[in-house]
């Protein structure tokens, strides 16, 4: 405990020592008057009684690192640089595969007969003997019946001709895979030679069907002048 007392004694004494030097150094820089014989004998005179009291101790532990600072604000964006020197034309690029070709279906048909048909007892599908075109082939003379290649809409035309005071005018049907679709009727009549018609845009399914039907007991008055005619085109694909 004595030797407690008498370290910390030792370094009172160091202190005051310090600062009467300091003190006595402000003075000095200011110009103030002081008793530098007396006071230097004195301070001489408690350095070298004390000296080896206040020797420096050894050197502590390095402190901990302080907390990172702040992060600096983003600087102003500079001004443009110039564009670059262009660079050369690089290699020419693997030739692609070929594509398909584009949708350009072409179909229309118009078809007649030169010769007589009816007075039957059933209704019958009505066969034609010659084509005034028949783009791609899809439609039968001898069946009667037209075949859709491709699927779309459809522009349909019949034209039906009847003889001067005919007793048994043609009456004919459109059958779209068996359905009727629409009639064409000159019935009756003393009047002179007549001609009727009826055209639809019809939706038709690739692989569908569509011919003409002659009801039973009438007749399909046609000549060589080829009256009477079943025409049909391929609007657009769908």
């Amino acid at each position: 405990m004595q030797k407690i007392l008498v370290r910390t004694s030792l370094l009172l004494v160091c202190v005051m020592v310090y600062s009467h030097v300091s003190y006595a150094a402000m003075l000095a820089t200011r110009g103030e008057e002081a008793d530098n014989g007396t006071f230097q004998t004195e301070s001489s005179g408690v350095s070298s009684s004390n000296q080896g009291m206040c020797e420096q101790g050894e050197r502590g532990l390095p402190g901990r690192d302080g907390l990172p600072g702040r992060d600096g604000r983003d600087g102003l964006i500079g001004p443009k640089g110039d564009a670059g020197p262009t660079g050369s034309i690089g290699p020419r690029g693997l030739t692609g595969e070929k594509g398909e070709p584009a949708a350009s279906t072409k179909v229309a048909f118009s078809v007649t007969r030169t010769t007589y048909f009816g007075n039957f007892k059933e209704t019958r599908k009505i066969p034609f003997t010659s084509a005034f075109a028949n783009i791609g082939n899809h439609f039968n003379l001898a069946s009667g019946t037209f075949t859709a290649p491709v699927s779309g809409f459809y522009y349909i035309v019949i034209n039906i001709h009847k003889r001067k005071n005919a007793p048994n005018a043609p009456f004919v049907l459109l059958k779209h895979n068996g359905k009727l679709v629409l009639s064409v009727d000159e019935c009756c009549g003393d009047d002179s030679y007549d001609t009727a018609s009826n055209s639809v845009v019809l939706k038709m399914d690739q692989g569908d069907d569509l011919w003409l039907e002659l009801v039973e007991g009438r007749m399909f008055s046609v000549t060589g002048n080829k009256e009477s005619t079943f025409s049909g085109f391929l609007l657009y694909e769908m």
